[in-house]
């Protein structure tokens, strides 16, 4: 009896397994990061209308779903593959090139790239390796070593241009991104490239301290210049202030000898003193300090009349 219900058992778990086996083939998944095309494994077909919105889907029997991927893919030419890419510059200095590119599958071109590179599933990878490496050596050949040392961006943004616009109208895809890691010159062109960048350093370094040079001797002559005319003004000044001393000096003096003038006219009118007299009236009124200009005002005074000064001893 216990023999039976394992028998029983056995075959209820066998068809169990058949039908989940049988559902699974019926039922296929499509991701959110994929796409995918229907294929008939009987009459080796496939659906040219691509299947885009993820979920689950019956398929029936003998059908199955070839998935491509919604996402960026990376193509890479680096020392880990072994394809690092050789090539030439216009100007003929061999060239060894690391390159990267990013892709996108057109979803409404997927069925033109099964119909045309899909001998096996995803066989289009290779068909875009082989491309890839033709164009990338092709388009270095537009460049010189110089542009290579210094403008290696704006070749990889040429490059992607190129790239793109060949891969929409021939391969499906579009190129979204490229990178150049690494390009290898020949040493010794490497070599005078940086000597020569160094020597324009220089150049321009000391470029740059002329100019600084330039304008600190110009400040210099500015201040130079301001000192001088503050110089000059003050200077101006000076005399402007001495001439208009000696000026007054000179009114007050005029001043002086007028009144001095004015008052030996009153003596000599009213004392009617004249000749010798008056002049001895006037020297004695000089020496006592009476005279206008006080030459000698507020001094001890002493005069000997009649002596002669030979004879006069301190």
């Amino acid at each position: 009896m216990s023999d039976d219900f394992a028998a029983l058992g056995g075959a209820a778990c066998c068809c169990c397994c058949c039908l989940l086996f049988f559902i699974s083939n019926l039922i296929a998944t499509v991701s959110p990061t994929e796409m995918a095309l229907k294929y008939n494994r009987v009459f080796n077909t496939i659906n040219p209308e691509p299947v885009y919105a993820p979920g689950l889907y019956f398929t029936g029997p003998f059908v199955s779903y070839w998935k491509y991927p919604r996402t960026l893919l990376t193509m890479e030419y680096d020392s880990r593959h072994r394809d690092v890419l050789d090539g030439r510059t216009s100007d003929g200095l061999p060239l060894s090139l690391q390159v990267a590119f990013q892709y996108k599958l057109m979803p409404d071109k997927l069925f033109h790239l099964y119909d045309t590179f899909e001998s096996d599933y995803e066989a289009y990878q290779d068909t875009y390796k082989l491309f890839g490496i033709h164009l990338l050596t092709e388009i270095s050949t537009n460049y010189t070593a110089y542009q290579f040392f210094n403008e290696k961006q704006r070749i990889a943004d040429d490059m992607r241009k190129i790239m793109d616009s060949f891969f929409q109208e021939k391969l499906f895809a579009e190129v979204v991104s490229l990178q150049i890691n690494d390009d290898t010159l020949p040493e010794e062109f490497t070599n005078s490239v940086l000597r020569a960048a160094i020597v324009k350093q220089n150049i321009a370094q000391m470029t740059e301290q002329k100019k600084a040079n330039v304008v600190e001797f110009q400040t210099d002559r500015i201040v130079a210049e301001n000192q001088a005319n503050v110089t000059i003004q003050k200077a101006r000044g000076q005399s402007y202030k001495i001439l208009q001393d000696a000026r007054a000096d000179a009114s007050i003096v005029e001043l002086q000898a007028q009144a001095e003038t004015e008052a030996y006219n009153n003596i000599k009118g009213k004392l009617e003193m004249k000749g010798d007299n008056l002049v001895k009236y006037i020297w004695y009124d000089t020496i006592s300090g009476g005279s206008v200009t006080g030459s000698v005002q507020d001094q001890d005074v002493q005069m000997l009349i009649g002596v002669h000064p030979s004879s006069y001893i301190d």
